[in-house]
């Protein structure tokens, strides 16, 4: 069995967000799932983070594309899922799924990650990748191929995207000069090809659809404020679990 870490990239400016984050990531995980537990972080707060993860820290001075590189050399294993700490579980995570998954990155060599959702401004339905149920295939020419959303990547393929990608933050005000939009780019020239699953699950929002293989809001800040909008009921419970004052940083 291929060994697979689980990567958190956050921010101590979130730090209030990181009870519910761990909290419901210790509700809804199978402990035998990863191998290692990585959080990508600028400054340790003392109290908060789990003792399983391995606190890799980078320069809040430098832009993301930097900070991600200092850091993902940390992460030996060759699977990896890759979240942020605004990723909040809400539902079981499917062991089963990940594992087949990580078959299936293994079985085709081409593959650099298979995401967990379907969803994009690009909105269609793709063709299945090969004989695999629920699996759909991805191509690089669209726009969008490349988003932060939770997925299964090969490591070292996204560390390349990153060591080759535009020295950017994730996001920006002018959205076509960040990351996570400009990499595409990079997914073209380095021929990175990936997949999505869909098991038929309703959209949510504008752009994203719900997941069974790993149940979360996505995302729970939309502009520094709590996403009520997208997720009233799921929201709500959790901020009256975790005893949020909303009115610190407002809702969406």
């Amino acid at each position: 069995m291929k060994k697979i870490s689980l990567v958190v990239n956050t921010i101590s400016k979130n730090r209030d967000v990181w009870p519910m984050f761990f909290g419901q990531l210790k509700e809804y995980i199978d402990p035998a799932l990863f191998y290692k537990k990585y959080l990508f972080v600028d400054a340790v707060e003392e109290g908060i983070i789990p003792e399983d993860f391995e606190v890799v820290t980078y320069n809040q001075d430098k832009l993301y594309r930097e900070q991600f590189v200092s850091c993902i050399s940390a992460v030996e294993e060759e699977y990896c899922v890759y979240i942020s700490e605004d990723y909040i579980l809400y539902d079981s995570v499917r062991t089963d799924l990940i594992l087949q998954y990580a078959d299936t990155l293994n079985e085709n060599l081409n593959l650099s990650f298979i995401r967990f959702m379907k969803g994009g401004v690009v909105d269609r339905d793709f063709p299945l990748y090969s004989n695999y149920p629920n699996l759909h295939q991805m191509h690089h020419s669209l726009p969008y191929f490349y988003t932060n959303q939770a997925a299964l990547w090969r490591t070292r393929d996204l560390e390349k995207i990153h060591v080759h990608g535009p020295n950017l933050h994730i996001a920006n005000k002018d959205w076509e000069n960040s990351f996570e939009y400009r990499a595409t780019k990079t997914c073209q020239e380095l021929d990175i090809q990936g997949a999505y699953c869909y098991h038929g699950e309703p959209k949510r929002g504008l752009y994203h659809y719900d997941t069974v293989v790993f149940p979360h809001i996505s995302t729970a800040l939309v502009k520094g404020k709590w996403n009520i909008s997208d997720y009233p009921d799921k929201m709500k419970t959790l901020i009256k679990k975790y005893d949020i004052n909303t009115d610190i940083r407002g809702v969406y």
